[in-house]
């Protein structure tokens, strides 16, 4: 008990004494006697004008203290003539009696009015690198029990206000302001909850935007700073600039952030984006996040909106659509998996309106800008989101040649170039320009400039297509080589949905093989070149009816009135084929055929593309039953060789019989043929049986 008793009594005295030499201090020391001396260490060690304007007051017991008034420190040469740190007030205090215990207990730290001045000059110094001095050699390692850690640090919070940040960047000639920035921060201490909130107003010279940011949670720190966790994380903005979607930007974001250091994991749960009316929920989670094996993965879901209000929005126009209820909804589902250097959305579902995108697609290296896809379309009507058609137009629609040839020409080569894409999109239904299909298939490969579609295929029209198409943008005109096929198409349905008139009826097979060279669709069809090849059985032609052009014509040079038209307007036949060649944009036939039972033709001609011309000679020869179409009245020409020319633009070719020279020269035959048989006749009444027999042998009768 008298032990106990004298270490009280030793406590006591160093109690009183502190508080002696604490009162001892406060009335015999003045800290702003030392002003001077504390600008001029600056000066010396900086080079900077250290300004204290303000009092400053000291205190010792129970906290030791210090509260600074207003001060600024001068900027460095070459900057603006604005201090590069000012404030009006600084107020710290320290616990004097757990430092015995090696404990750092600090009340609220006050920062009231700070402005500070970060900059970069145009040769990219900063206005801080003069007050950096070189690292010292290293301390030599201290005895055992010196230096000891502290046994534990708590804070009692901190509250910063009025503060102003400027980031000057004039090599880059960028200049940033935080303005009236708040920030506060409750106590601090391991393992206690913190409450946070930070709210400032920000200014951008380049782009020119200004807005207003605030965010607000609940931080707990864990032992030794290796564990952090974050509740209620809230984050709110507000920004305006020309740069921005529609000018204006809010948003709002809200999650739960959880990193342990120590195990190299990251947790984001409950994240909550609200923007430009879109709302975005989800959740992420990452492992080994301190090396260069970290790995990300997670699920995003956005909720239902609609497309044409977020265009609005958005500042942009909305788009002239042909059915006005599209664009009415849309939603989206990603899990993905991420690494520093990769980001692929595994598990992809995109929605829009009543078409449903699933697959996955990501980007397999962010330095080659490699993407890679694999998406299923399940349906969609592209006519229903183009514009409408001007009234009485019909919509045609490309080919791939034409599609291809219209990329080429939308696309600049640099972004052709930049492509490296390797991919695959299956649509179960498709419907565009009209046109109808099924299964398509399209495959593309893009690297360093060479485009390749192959395999590209299409169920339509009982029949299908296929293609290889090859665009080469590695010069400085793009090159595209076509390899196409369509087999077993029935061309009536397949004309009458493409371009609204099945003037060409029958089962189809076509093939070509094309080159062509341009930057633009123009270039490509003047120097489009190869060959082509087609073949259609049980059809017709319609808008031309050769049998009736003949009957006409001939009736016209008999002076007869036309006789009144009692069939289609149509050439019927079993099958017809050709192949053609062509020579910059200009196709040419040689060998065009067509058969009926009524009918043989036979034509060559060309049909110049860059000018939409057509040239075509034919010749028709009635042959067989007459009976057919169009046949009657026509038995006199059985066999006759009739030309036949279409010439004129491809929208409206003119058709023309040239049947004067054919019946003149059916007529001389006929009289040739009186003439032997006159002949024939007075020679049989005058020579004997024998010489008779010798006539028929040379007339052949």
């Amino acid at each position: 008990m008298k032990a106990l008793r004298i270490i009280g009594i030793l406590i006591g005295v160093l109690v009183l004494v502190l508080v002696i030499g604490a009162a001892a201090l406060l009335i015999f020391v003045d800290p702003n006697d030392y002003k001077d001396q504390i600008t001029r260490a600056v000066e010396e060690q900086t080079g900077r004008t250290l300004t204290i304007e303000g009092d400053m007051e000291l205190s010792v017991f129970p906290w030791l203290g210090l509260e600074i008034g207003k001060t600024r420190l001068s900027n460095a040469k070459g900057f603006a003539e604005a201090p590069f740190a000012a404030v009006e007030e600084v107020g710290v205090q320290v616990r004097l009696l757990p430092l015995l215990r090696k404990e750092l207990q600090m009340s609220t730290l006050r920062l009231k009015g700070l402005d500070l001045y970060l900059g970069v000059d145009k040769q990219g110094n900063p206005n801080w690198s003069d007050m950096i001095k070189p690292a010292a050699e290293p301390a030599p390692e201290a005895d055992e029990g010196r230096g000891a850690a502290l046994a534990g640090l708590a804070i009692g919070g901190v509250e910063i206000s009025d503060a102003n940040l400027v980031w000057d960047d004039q090599q880059a000639g960028a200049r940033y302001q935080l303005k009236d920035l708040d920030l506060s921060l409750s106590e601090i201490a391991p393992e206690t909850p913190i409450d946070f909130k930070l709210d400032f107003e920000v200014e951008l010279d380049q782009p020119q935007m200004e807005g207003e940011l605030e965010l607000a949670g609940v931080l707990t720190l864990g032992p030794e700073l290796q564990r952090f966790e974050i509740r209620d994380f809230k984050l709110e903005t507000e920004a305006e600039g020309e740069t921005l979607p529609g000018g204006k930007v809010e948003a709002e974001l809200a999650s739960a952030v959880t990193v342990d250091l120590g195990a190299g994991t990251l947790q984001v749960a409950d994240l909550v984006l609200e923007a430009m009316g879109l709302k975005i929920t989800g959740q992420a989670s990452g492992q080994d996040i301190q090396s260069d094996q970290a790995r990300f993965a997670g699920n995003l879901k956005l909720q239902e909106f609609v497309p044409r209000e977020l265009i609005e929005r958005l500042g942009q126009p909305a788009p002239e659509v042909s059915d006005a209820s599209v664009l009415g909804k849309a939603d989206a589902a990603i899990g993905f998996s991420a690494t520093s250097k990769s980001f692929n959305a595994d598990k992809l579902s995109l929605r829009l309106d009543d078409s449903t995108l699933t697959g996955s697609a990501g980007i397999a290296s962010f330095a080659a800008q490699a993407i890679r896809f694999d998406l299923t379309l399940d349906q969609i009507d592209l006519d229903r989101y183009l514009p409408p058609p001007a009234e009485g137009e019909v919509q045609a629609a490309p080919t791939p040649a034409q599609a291809a040839a219209g990329g080429a020409g939308a696309l600049p080569l640099d972004t052709l170039r930049a492509l490296n894409l390797d991919g695959t999109l299956r649509i179960n239904q498709l419907k565009a320009y009209q046109l109808r299909s099924a299964d398509v298939l399209v495959t593309v490969k893009a690297k360093d400039g060479l485009v390749r579609v192959n395999p590209a295929r299409a169920s339509m029209y009982q029949g299908g297509y296929s293609g290889d198409i090859t665009l080469d943008a590695r010069g400085d005109t793009a090159r595209i080589a076509l390899d196409e096929k369509v087999q077993g198409v029935q061309a009536g349905p397949l004309l009458k949905d493409l371009m609204g008139d099945d003037k060409l009826l029958g089962t189809a097979d076509v093939n070509a093989k094309l080159t062509a060279s341009g930057n633009t669709p123009e270039a490509l069809k003047r120097t489009l070149n190869g060959n082509a090849g087609f073949s259609f059985t049980e059809g017709a032609v319609k808008g031309i009816n050769v049998a009736a052009l003949i009957r006409n014509a001939k009736a016209r040079l008999e002076g007869r009135p036309a006789p009144a038209d009692s069939g289609p307007n149509q050439t019927d036949f079993t099958s017809l084929t050709g192949t053609a060649k062509i020579t910059n944009g200009v196709v040419r036939n040689d060998d065009l055929a067509a058969m009926s039972p009524l009918l043989r033709i036979n034509g060559q001609g060309m049909a110049d593309l860059p000018q939409e011309q057509v040239d075509y000679s034919l010749t028709v020869k009635l042959v067989g039953s007459l009976e057919g179409q169009g046949g009657e009245g026509l038995a006199d020409l059985k066999g006759v060789a009739i030309p036949l020319r279409i010439e004129g633009p491809f929208a409206k070719p003119n058709y023309s019989v040239d049947l004067a020279k054919v019946l003149e020269g059916a007529a001389k035959e006929k009289v040739k043929e009186k003439v032997e048989e006159e002949v024939q006749k007075k020679l049989e009444d005058k020579l004997d049986d024998k010489v008779k027999d010798q006539l028929k042998g040379i007339f052949g009768r």
